[in-house]
């Protein structure tokens, strides 16, 4: 097989299906599905309904191929580019435990929601303060967390610094 065109494909009547790129499928690196047997038949681990497969390749760019093809009569055959983080849970679901360490790294012993704690505030900032200033916002805190008092002193100061 010479080459295999990617498209991005319609996702309803007034989108157009547009040539994303192309890759060879001999150069790359296939990963077929995990399958499951429902007493009938061996249907896929994946989202893709009842006759519905998926393969996944990973390109000799190193570009992740997700190839759609179905046994249901009419159904389109679809190559369409995922990013890392959609091909990692690919695999994982997949049970292609290897190829995660390989592109991913180890995985952790154990992942889910975080069930504890307080919920995020926003996303994480990291800054190094030299020990004195350090020491005042400790003394700032006085009982409180540190992040609370960084959070009440940056509020504070642009709050200052709107009102001058």
């Amino acid at each position: 097989m010479a080459r295999i065109n990617v498209y991005s494909y319609a996702k309803d009547e007034w989108d157009e299906t547009t040539l994303e790129g192309w890759f060879n499928p001999d150069s790359a690196t296939v990963y077929q599905e995990a399958t499951r047997w429902d007493g009938n038949n061996s249907v896929s681990v994946n989202p893709v309904g009842k006759y519905g497969h998926q393969m996944l390749y990973r390109t000799a760019k190193g570009r992740w191929v997700l190839h759609f093809w179905s046994q249901w009569q009419g159904t389109q055959e679809t190559y369409e580019f995922i990013d890392d983080a959609a091909a990692k849970d690919w695999l994982i679901r997949n049970e292609e435990e290897d190829a995660v360490t390989k592109w991913f790294g180890e995985l952790d012993e154990e992942s889910g929601p975080n069930l504890g704690g307080r919920p995020s505030i926003g996303p994480k900032v990291e800054a190094r303060l030299d020990e004195e200033t350090l020491r005042r916002v400790d003394e700032f805190a006085a009982g409180h967390s540190r992040a609370d008092a960084l959070r009440d002193l940056i509020a504070a100061g642009l709050d200052a610094l709107e009102a001058a």
